[in-house]
């Protein structure tokens, strides 16, 4: 599957998500925005942390116990 990344303008949203519904189409919608600060901080850890301080998606996936409702 293919996947497109697409700047539509705020006024525009309603009619494109129309547009893609009638495709038939699954928007996938990443709302996610990074500031200064939090760009710093992390280039800070990555530039003082060691190769032994990272743990893999695959461990970390393992690791993670739900909790039960």
């Amino acid at each position: 599957m293919t996947q497109i990344t697409l700047n539509i303008p705020d006024n525009e949203l309603g009619f494109f998500m129309k547009l893609i519904e009638k495709f038939n189409y699954e928007p996938l919608i990443n709302d996610f925005s990074i500031n200064q600060e939090m760009k710093n901080v992390l280039d800070e850890r990555r530039a003082t942390s060691s190769n032994e301080d990272y743990v893999s998606w695959e461990e970390v996936k393992k690791q993670i116990r739900f909790k039960s409702k």
